[in-house]
């Protein structure tokens, strides 16, 4: 055969056999390619349920912290009652403790004069002791009412001296009631500091479970970004392979209601009740007579609207409590909570300037008002009821 007829012959059975070949090779890169694929979806799948799991254990943590958070609040509710009791007492013995100072004071004042009028009398006395007749003699008066003078004044010495006697044992007694009143100040002031300090500590670790609860929310919200990534990539896939995966449901979230009321919210007593008359107009809203240093608690649950200084009223607490209520609570030299922060009733929120209570003047006024819809109500008996209105 002729080089010629081979080269024709060879270039028709390129022809021929080029299709299959091109098919192969095409078939082949299809299937490497759907591989490829398959192994990226089966990737993107492991993603998800590695980040969904990663999600659901920050979850299951975080609410795990959240009933802690929810029992230390509890806890620091009942630390501020016990506080608020001693308190109390604080407040009684301040105030006892300044009633006997007074009757100290009157006491000694009676001393005083007692001891004075004895004085003018003592001159006399000795000299009718030393020498009755000169000094009867030497008298401008008859000898009958010479003699009656010096009886009354015998009698008005005696009376003087059983006076001063009277005020002498008063005053020791006032003496020993003072002491004993001031050992039991420092005893509860020392009982209301340790009572503080596990309040400080309940604080500290609330403090920490809702920085725990936060790294663990913020975690969640990083696991299901990453995981919204991950199915992204995923559906991309799928739309590569016709394939579809279905979409879990959303969660539903629960809704809390609000909740209040159940007493004064600090240790004290009422100075100036709603509706009384002022420079200014009928109060809107309560004044107590703070104890010293006194905690202040959140009358109601509720959202901080603000928290801050406000000038005229000293450091001032605004509280949505839900239902068109809100809270107003001014006066306070301490505040424990920002604008922002959730609260539960009874949670303590600031507290009040110390003072001396020798000096009922300077004490500390906490100023609480109720409003319903930015209008301001009676708070008397939302108060004292223990609901939200």
């Amino acid at each position: 055969m002729k080089p010629v007829r081979l080269l024709q012959i060879a270039a028709l059975a390129a022809l021929w056999l080029s299709p299959a070949d091109n098919a192969t090779a095409k078939d082949t890169r299809h299937k490497e390619s759907e591989a490829s694929l398959r192994a990226k979806r089966d990737a993107a799948q492991a993603a998800i349920k590695a980040h969904q799991q990663a999600a659901a254990a920050a979850a299951a943590h975080r609410a795990a912290i959240a009933a802690k958070a929810a029992i230390l609040a509890q806890q620091q509710v009942q630390a501020a009652a016990a506080l608020r009791g001693l308190e109390d007492q604080t407040s009684q013995d301040a105030t006892q403790l300044a009633l006997l100072l007074a009757q100290q004071d009157q006491a000694a004042a009676r001393l005083s004069e007692a001891e004075a009028a004895l004085k003018k009398l003592l001159p006399v006395m000795q000299r009718l002791s030393s020498a009755p007749a000169t000094t009867l003699l030497a008298a401008p008066l008859p000898p009958q009412d010479a003699v009656r003078g010096v009886a009354i004044l015998q009698g008005m010495a005696a009376e003087v001296a059983a006076q001063a006697a009277t005020v002498k044992t008063e005053t020791a007694s006032l003496a020993a009631s003072i002491t004993q009143a001031q050992t039991t100040r420092m005893r509860l002031d020392a009982a209301v500091a340790a009572q503080q300090a596990a309040e400080a500590k309940l604080s500290a670790a609330i403090t920490q479970a809702q920085q725990d609860e936060q790294a663990d929310a913020d975690k969640q919200v990083a696991e299901a970004a990453a995981a919204a990534k991950a199915r992204h990539e995923l559906t991309s896939l799928n739309a590569a392979i016709a394939r579809l995966v279905p979409k879990a449901p959303p969660h539903a979230t629960p809704v809390n209601l609000p909740a209040g009321g159940a007493g004064a919210p600090v240790a004290g007593h009422v100075v100036q009740a709603y509706g009384a008359k002022t420079l200014a107009g009928p109060a809107t809203g309560i004044s107590y007579a703070a104890a010293p240093g006194a905690r202040v608690i959140s009358p109601c649950a509720g959202t901080v609207m603000y928290a801050g200084p406000l000038t005229g009223y000293g450091n001032v607490i605004i509280t949505d409590c839900g239902g068109g209520l809100a809270t107003v609570l001014a006066g306070m030299s301490h505040l424990d909570v920002a604008q922002g922060q959730h609260v539960v009733h009874g949670q303590p929120v600031g507290s009040m300037q110390t003072f001396d209570p020798t000096h009922p003047a300077h004490q500390p006024r906490l100023y609480v008002e109720l409003r319903r819809n930015g209008t301001p109500i009676n708070p008397t008996s939302w108060l004292a009821a223990g609901h939200s209105g």
